[in-house]
């Protein structure tokens, strides 16, 4: 495309079994970023749904076929990955994420376009008021201060989607060839000027969650191997032990 044509925005949405949220989901991102000004175009990657997801995609992009652009996977792949397909795909300045499910309100995304413009390379969500049980609570903070340490930039809430990036972070982060990555955390470090933003958070009013508490365990798996040399020095250490124990002998 020209680079009149470009839209300003790319919304990137992951989506995995949200037929009961996708329309509403739609109509408010719409109007939101109209109301605003923007050009902007949405991208949603459907994660291997097996319900009508993408049968609803389908009809919003035939609607609205140059701003609603879809990925399909043949299974699911997870968030982080169905997120990763947009950022491939995206032509905006500015790449916005959230998730699919609505506890995310799409109304917040011009506040992080805002802060974004005042010169900062990613704007991050705090979800102050959060609406979900201590079970999901309670894991998602042991994360946040994990990847805190481990990346090395102190932020309260990790998890949160609601998300803003300059083209050239996502850039960056799509020239690394990992199959599983932290996005949040991949972005903060290729980021010079990062803030976090409080933001509002709805319950969930349809629809299940779909991380759960083994998908946290794996996220912090996958952060301690992605990102930190901490494994492979547990690791060389154990073998200098095991050295010593046997010269001993």
């Amino acid at each position: 495309m020209e680079a009149s044509q470009q839209p300003y925005l790319s919304v990137v949405i992951p989506v995995f079994n949200e037929e009961e949220n996708l329309l509403e989901l739609h109509a408010r991102l719409a109007t939101t970023l109209d109301q605003a000004g923007y050009t902007w175009e949405v991208i949603y990657t459907d994660d291997g749904s097996r319900d009508r997801s993408w049968e609803l995609l389908t009809r919003l992009h035939e609607q609205d076929p140059d701003r609603v652009r879809l990925v399909r996977f043949n299974r699911n792949f997870g968030q982080h990955m169905a997120v990763f397909a947009g950022f491939e795909r995206v032509r905006g300045e500015v790449v916005l994420t959230l998730d699919a499910d609505l506890q995310n309100p799409p109304e917040e995304l011009p506040k992080l376009v805002a802060k974004l413009e005042e010169g900062y390379d990613v704007v991050s969500g705090w979800r102050q008021s959060r609406q979900d049980s201590v079970l999901r609570k309670l894991p998602s903070y042991v994360v946040n201060r994990i990847t805190s340490r481990v990346v090395g930039v102190d932020m309260k809430d990790y998890g949160c989607m609601l998300r803003a990036y300059r083209r050239e972070i996502v850039d960056a982060m799509n020239a690394c060839q990992e199959t599983s990555s932290f996005i949040p955390a991949l972005a903060n470090t290729f980021a010079r000027d990062v803030v976090e933003i409080p933001v509002d958070h709805s319950e969930r009013l349809a629809g299940t969650s779909k991380y759960g508490f083994m998908r946290l365990i794996r996220l912090n798996f996958d952060l301690m191997t992605g990102f930190s040399v901490l494994p492979i020095q547990l690791v060389s250490l154990l073998g200098s032990l095991v050295a010593l124990v046997g010269l001993a002998f």
